[in-house]
């Protein structure tokens, strides 16, 4: 059997997976790499960067067709946006290709189960087996789907989002079935690719995770689209209507009622995957589906650590990023190192959604005095510029401390926006800080600026009582 030795594999070729073996390399570590599939992950195969090309793309539609000075009417080219997304996935792939073997990572196509804590077996895309020993080991294997009671998508009638991905079809009527970020954007990409969207949500509110104010100003949003959305409710039974579409039942606040539609969607919900990995060889042994770990990602076996979607919610590419750095630099010897509270929650769908830290609700439950400060996008210069007056920047503050406890915004461009506010909580810059910088004009950055002022009723864009 063909042996190869390393100071660092990874598992996982995802962004945390990726980023972590590129940190190592670079800083002088033989590392080695195993993906079982396409480099990248969910994020660049099956998530961000696929859903987040077709809104980009399909939001030109209503766009264009809503200016003041285009007429006419258009013809879409639904092909031509699936071969974009593809060119941009293929592109970034062969980008992030390229910098692991610059940056001296051993990159492996496989699939790696653990013999023992230091040591896996890997059969390669043709079947042979390879034996590798590793120092230190980093478990980036990702989150699969888990669609619990309900249908199961079939790739026909019920999708799963890998389905909806592709663009095959573009149904007169889809049932999305949940309301939280996946649902919401890929409901605006149907609705905006002219589809008649239904959005059933368990919850009472969409989005549940939200600022309750911001969960409801969604709802309006959703509704101005001319999105149905039921919440409360839940999808019982999908089965076909003996034509070519499907009759869903649906149990909410009103009894039972059946709908058919041409296609539902199932969002589902991600867990944690290590299928095929042996972890019993390792010595580890999942709680409630994930791996304990501690503040610096290290496994319960000391020099095994976990990062990313692999180490439970939330599923976020940023947060697997923030994950490879952090883990990197503690299994190197700062001891010190942790990634940071302060996670952006982004959603990518219209209007785009941006929050961090604490609703006001969870600050006063956590003793606080607070303070807020709150300015809408239709007292700034740049939103107007881009015919935008709805939306909200809200930031949560200690009335005595004055520090920014929590930031949520929802208006164009929102998931950008979000950064000022992580940078500002990360580095304790106050209320105080914020109002002394000065931001550019016009732009949506000034949104921001203004929040920050109206904490003490100091807006200047800002129609006062």
């Amino acid at each position: 059997m063909n042996t190869k030795s390393c100071e660092l594999l990874v598992l996982g070729g995802g962004p945390g997976g990726y980023t972590a073996a590129i940190r190592a390399a670079r800083k002088g570590l033989k590392t080695i790499l195993v993906e079982k599939g396409h480099l990248g992950g969910t994020c660049l195969n099956r998530g961000c960067v696929p859903t987040k090309t077709l809104i980009e793309d399909t939001q030109m539609i209503p766009a264009v067709s809503t200016s003041h000075f285009l007429r006419g009417d258009m013809k879409i080219g639904v092909s031509r946006i699936v071969e974009r997304k593809k060119a941009v996935v293929e592109g970034s792939r062969q980008w992030v290709r390229s910098i692991l073997k610059g940056s001296g990572v051993t990159f492996m196509e496989g699939q790696a189960s653990f013999v023992s804590p230091k040591e896996l077996a890997v059969r390669d895309t043709d079947g042979n087996p390879i034996k590798l020993s590793a120092s230190k080991v980093i478990i980036a294997t990702g989150a699969v789907e888990d669609y619990g009671a309900g249908p199961k998508p079939d790739g026909n009638l019920i999708w799963s989002t890998d389905d909806a991905l592709s663009l095959k079809t573009v149904p007169r009527r889809l049932a999305v079935v949940g309301a939280g970020n996946r649902g919401v954007e890929f409901a605006s990409i149907y609705r905006n690719l002219g589809a008649g969207v239904l959005l059933v949500e368990k919850n009472r509110r969409v989005l549940p995770h939200l600022d309750p104010e911001f969960s409801d100003r969604y709802k309006k949003a959703l509704l101005g689209h001319k999105i149905k959305v039921l919440t409360g409710t839940t999808l019982s039974s999908a089965q076909p209507d003996g034509k070519s579409g499907v009759t869903v039942v649906l149990e909410g606040k009103q009894g039972s009622q059946e709908i058919v539609v041409d296609r539902v969607l199932q969002t589902g919900h991600r867990r944690p995957h290590y299928e095929g990995l042996n972890l019993d060889a390792a010595g580890l042994v999942p709680d409630n589906g994930m791996l304990a770990h501690s503040d610096g990602l290290e496994t319960a076996v000391e020099g095994i650590y976990v990062i990313g979607d692999a180490a439970g919610p939330p599923y976020y590419a940023h947060k697997a990023i923030s994950h490879g750095i952090a883990a990197v630099d503690h299994l190197m010897g700062d001891n010190s190192v942790k990634p940071s509270p302060f996670m952006p929650h982004c959603i990518w769908g219209n209007p785009e959604v941006a929050a961090v830290g604490l609703t006001e609700d969870e600050a006063i439950d956590q003793g606080h005095e607070v303070k807020t400060g709150e300015f809408h996008f239709v007292g700034n210069g740049r939103a107007g510029t881009m015919g935008i007056d709805q939306g909200l920047v809200l930031i949560v503050s200690d009335a005595e401390s004055r520090e920014v406890l929590g930031v949520h915004m929802m208006g164009p461009h929102a998931t950008e926006l979000i950064s000022l506010a992580t940078l500002a909580m990360e580095n304790h810059i106050p209320v105080d800080g914020i109002k002394k910088a000065i931001f550019a004009h016009p732009t949506l950055s000034e949104t921001f600026f203004e929040a920050a002022l109206a904490v003490d009723g100091e807006a200047i864009h800002l129609m006062m009582d």
